[in-house]
């Protein structure tokens, strides 16, 4: 490498070690203001050396057993709702790959419109409710996500990528479209069904509209929208409710910083395991026409 290749390299370098350092202080600030005393973030501000720590915001957050039952149903619906819409999403991408399926693009035309426009929350509000009756149950928070447009277009084009002799060669051997889709493809498809695996996975664990929407039942709750709810009731005491008089003891600032560490805790571990895939995922799916 000559020394005009150092020197781009080293600046690459650069760039990308002051973009960790922009990405990272926010992170951190975030955990020390959860641990910081309530009193002394409103007087002080944030700080990364607070003066006095306190666990108080946690043991608010954690003080209700409710909370770990809603992080079971956050876990639950994360899990099987990842693997019902990679199943599905990769069953209907190879179908509208495949050039011998009759009518796929009319069916890939179907799947596009809803990128482009949709009745509105009105109607599907109604469908859901009146026609599915999926209110008050866990499906309510599984099926209305299990299919996005982009995903399934994005695994198309990956199916698109493949050599078409590894299928003509086993379909000469005899094998039915089913056992091709799951003994040949799926396994050749690695990195894109863990990169739309992660993007199902924080897409279910982050998503609380749908509990606001549909859900009525405190038994149901997710995470997400459990930690809303303790959100909004301690900003709620802190304005002094109906009767006009506020609370200084609830952490509120403190607590807001708290929950973000207690959402992310177990999906920030989903993507180191995907990671070397969801570059080689992205790019062969988005490139390929």
């Amino acid at each position: 490498m000559n020394n005009h290749g150092r020197m781009t390299q080293l600046l690459f370098h650069l760039i990308f070690l002051v973009f960790c350092i922009f990405t990272t202080i926010p992170f951190l600030l975030t955990i020390i203001v959860s641990v910081t005393d309530e009193k002394s973030v409103v007087q002080n501000g944030y700080r990364f050396f607070p003066e006095q720590f306190s666990l108080d915001a946690f043991q608010l957050i954690f003080s209700s057993s409710e909370i770990y039952h809603a992080y079971l149903i956050s876990v639950t619906v994360t899990i099987v709702g990842t693997v019902l819409s990679l199943l599905v999403t990769t069953m209907l991408a190879y179908a509208i790959a495949v050039p011998k399926v009759k009518y796929r693009n009319v069916l890939a035309l179907c799947i596009f419109i809803p990128m482009i426009f949709n009745a509105g929350l009105v109607p599907w509000y109604i469908f859901i409710t009146k026609y599915l009756h999926l209110k008050n149950s866990m499906l309510a928070l599984i099926l209305p996500m299990l299919v996005s447009p982009f995903n399934v277009f994005l695994v198309r084009n990956y199916f698109k990528s493949l050599p078409p002799a590894l299928v003509e060669s086993a379909e000469i051997e005899g094998a039915n479209p089913l056992y091709i889709f799951g003994k040949i493809i799926l396994p050749l498809s690695t990195p894109i069904t863990a990169t739309i695996a992660l993007f199902s996975s924080l897409a279910y664990w982050n998503d609380w509209n749908l509990a606001l929407w549909l859900i009525d039942k405190r038994e149901l709750y997710p995470l997400q929208f459990m930690l809303f709810r303790i959100l909004s009731m301690i900003n709620y005491i802190g304005s002094g409710g109906n009767y006009g008089v506020g609370s200084t003891t609830l952490p509120s600032v403190t607590a807001q910083m708290a929950m973000v560490l207690v959402t992310i805790g177990p999906i920030i571990l989903v993507y180191p395991f995907v990671q070397k895939y969801f570059i080689k995922g992205i790019m062969i799916g988005a490139v390929k026409g």
